[in-house]
């Protein structure tokens, strides 16, 4: 089973990635290709040591489950004894499945703690050298920290909470991005839960054609009191275009026009192509990419992301 998972784990790694988009840099290509082969190396690692594990998983859910319980009524344990033999004997409707459910499959592997670690460790050292583990983790972070100021105090940047606080949480993101828009909610409950933990924004436009207009408005909004509804409102759209965007600024008693003003002012134009300048001198390849006090963290849930909150309280 784990040469049959390799054989397929190009399809699956295309929708795995980072955890988030791959951020598409045409002057890193290079340096983007040995990213994605750590990952995916990391990942492979994973899925090859885990298959049962993700098989019977993948077996209990509806979108997996149901296809297979049809065949006929038996128990859990028989059908995921089948689904093993069966997948063996027939790597191509594996491959086909995976073609099909590939966001789903990222889920489902994404939503564990193992999978993270091995994404967050991508290019830590051999197996069971702790004090290189370490180095390079502290290496995998230290720019950030470099910059932790010029990042945290931003101009351009909206954020919620105190200027000041001893906290802080930056997500880099992109209106456009599919991951983003699953971890707005997230950002904004986290945002009403730490009214003392400054959470700060750092919008690119790099992935849709209306992101850039998405960002300009929602600084735009920063500057009237009303970024969180903006962002929330426009991470919510299931179309987003500037219709619609424009609509989320009406609909939060904003002057449309006014804002469009706004929008084309040098401050915030040269704003966000400072983000942008910032996002690939720190080398942030994908987003969402979430810093929690010059760390990378690569949690997702709101019940993660507040456990590392509060291991720094």
């Amino acid at each position: 089973m784990n040469k049959l998972f390799n054989a397929t784990m190009v399809v699956l790694l295309a929708a795995l990635g980072a955890g988030g988009v791959l951020y598409a840099d045409k002057n890193c290509a290079k340096k983007r290709a040995e990213l994605q082969q750590n990952i995916n190396s990391s990942v492979a690692q994973y899925i090859d040591s885990n298959t049962p594990a993700i098989l019977e998983k993948m077996a209990k859910t509806e979108n997996f489950g149901t296809v297979i319980k049809s065949f006929s009524s038996i128990s859990d344990e028989e059908i995921n004894n089948r689904i093993k033999d069966y997948l063996q004997n027939n790597p191509a409707v594996l491959e086909e499945y995976i073609r099909n459910n590939a966001s789903f499959i990222a889920a489902t592997v994404l939503e564990t703690d193992e999978y993270r670690n091995a994404a967050k460790s991508y290019a830590a050292p051999a197996e069971g050298n702790a004090q290189a583990e370490e180095t390079a983790t502290s290496d995998e972070n230290q720019k950030f920290r470099d910059r932790w100021e010029e990042i945290i105090h931003n101009e351009a940047a909206p954020f919620a909470g105190p200027s000041d606080a001893p906290i802080t949480v930056v997500e880099f993101f992109d209106f456009a991005c599919g991951h983003c828009r699953d971890l707005a909610p997230v950002m904004g409950q986290l945002a009403k839960d730490n009214p003392d933990v400054k959470i700060v924004f750092m919008p690119l436009s790099f992935i849709g054609e209306h992101s850039n207009y998405a960002a300009k408005a929602a600084v735009a909004a920063a500057k009237k009191g009303k970024y969180m509804e903006v962002f929330e409102g426009v991470m919510t759209l299931p179309e987003m275009n500037q219709e619609t965007i424009n609509q989320i600024l009406a609909d939060e008693g904003l002057d449309v026009e006014e804002i469009k003003a706004m929008m084309e002012e040098k401050e915030v134009r040269r704003g966000l192509q400072d983000i942008d300048k910032l996002s690939q001198i720190l080398g942030i390849n994908g987003v969402p990419m979430v810093l929690i006090n010059g760390e990378q963290f690569y949690g997702r849930s709101l019940e993660d992301l507040q456990n590392k909150i509060n291991s720094y309280k």
